[in-house]
């Protein structure tokens, strides 16, 4: 699907030391911006020190807030 087709909003998680072949973290941050310049509905957090499966309490607590923020809205 082209990027400005895209009609759902998103909210992208990701950890900043992510060695998962398949989501480079350039990768995911052209999307974000290709989203919002195409005037898309997206947030982008990063959890700094943090690989594929976040695992510090205080990333997991960050993630659940910033997810139950994004679906109050």
């Amino acid at each position: 699907m082209p990027i400005g087709e895209m009609k759902m909003p998103m909210q992208m998680i990701h950890g900043e030391a992510d060695n998962n072949p398949g989501t480079f973290n350039i990768q995911n941050e052209r999307l974000y911006k290709a989203i919002k310049g195409h005037g898309g509905t997206v947030h982008f957090v990063q959890f700094p020190f943090e690989n594929h499966g976040h695992a510090a309490k205080e990333n997991i607590l960050g993630m659940r807030w910033e997810q139950h923020r994004w679906l109050e809205k």
